[in-house]
């Protein structure tokens, strides 16, 4: 049985990050902001080429919270700006996440994941509750 190891990756010193939201999370809204959180599954290789016998399964993240509180949601271009902060900090974090732990070395598992697309999709789902929200009121 493969062992697993939960790492908590918090970026710190820059602007606009936020401190590692629970495991698990994809994005979690709080007031005036919404936090995208990029997960990724990886295993270390081991001394040879592909080899991962006997090594951890480690369960990786970064945060990054995406301010809305001044825009305008219920007009399209407050969306669109919403949608496009949650894009960048949806590439950002993954960005992050392969210079910290790159894939040559923390080989992701399953290997085809693709971190901004499902990060990005993840928050987009909260982010149209938001903005359905926004709209209703």
């Amino acid at each position: 049985m493969a062992a697993v190891t939960i790492l908590s990756v918090v970026a710190l010193g820059s602007p606009g990050y936020a401190e590692q939201a629970p495991s698990g999370a994809a994005s979690t809204p709080t007031a005036g902001a919404l936090t995208v959180t990029a997960p990724r599954v990886v295993r270390r290789k081991a001394q040879g080429a592909g080899r991962f016998q006997g090594t951890p399964v480690e369960v990786l993240s970064l945060s990054q919270p995406v301010n809305f509180g001044d825009l305008d949601l219920t007009t399209s271009m407050g969306v669109d700006e919403f949608k496009k902060r949650i894009l960048y900090a949806a590439w950002n974090t993954c960005n992050r996440l392969e210079s910290e732990y790159p894939s040559n070395v923390y080989v992701p598992v399953p290997a085809d994941q693709n971190c901004p697309d499902d990060t990005a999709r993840a928050a987009l789902v909260v982010a149209d509750s938001i903005i359905a929200a926004a709209r209703a009121h």
